[in-house]
């Protein structure tokens, strides 16, 4: 992620630095509660949600996917949308 478009704010604290040559460096950053997914959020529309999780998951250094929708005839009644590195159940 570009450090310019990137709104977020690392303290040295929530870096996870690891020595060993194998291991990958990686960077955890804290979102502002207000801009963070909340539990029983709703939306109005799909699109709106869509873009509420890929603008955070930019801010957060993760990107996302839709895990299952959830259908009835036509119409989606849910959809799951989670980090693109989620493993599927088996």
């Amino acid at each position: 992620m570009d450090d310019s478009t990137s709104n977020c704010q690392l303290n040295q604290s929530e870096v996870d630095f690891k020595t060993e040559s194998n291991e990958v460096l990686e960077t955890f950053c804290s979102v502002d509660d207000q801009f963070a997914p909340k539990v029983w959020m709703t939306f109005n529309t799909l699109e709106d949600a869509a873009k509420f999780y890929k603008d955070y998951s930019k801010v957060a250094g993760f990107s996302t996917r839709v895990w299952s929708t959830n259908k009835k005839g036509n119409e989606i009644k849910n959809q799951l949308i989670t980090c693109s590195r989620e493993e599927k159940w088996k």
